[in-house]
């Protein structure tokens, strides 16, 4: 796992990042199918409302992936010097 950088602005980023797609992957699909099964709504609207949600999850665990990635490089050149 990579450590922390306490100098890093994006903290506050990946943390938002990392809760966004726990929503979007995790939580979401499960309120869907309970809003088909209760609530009997149409399903074309569900599989819109759960695409869209599935584009926006993924900006973010890009970022929090990009983000890692570029501190474990700062890190790795700072440790070098």
């Amino acid at each position: 796992m990579i450590a922390p950088d306490k100098d890093d602005p994006m903290k506050v980023r990946r943390a938002l990042a990392f809760w966004v797609s726990i929503y979007a992957f995790l939580i979401l699909p499960n309120l869907i199918v309970a809003y088909h099964i209760i609530a009997g709504a149409d399903i074309g609207l569900l599989k819109a409302i759960l695409t869209y949600i599935g584009i926006l999850g993924s900006g973010p665990i890009g970022a929090y992936l990009y983000a890692a990635h570029k501190n474990g490089n700062s890190e790795a050149k700072r440790d070098k010097s």
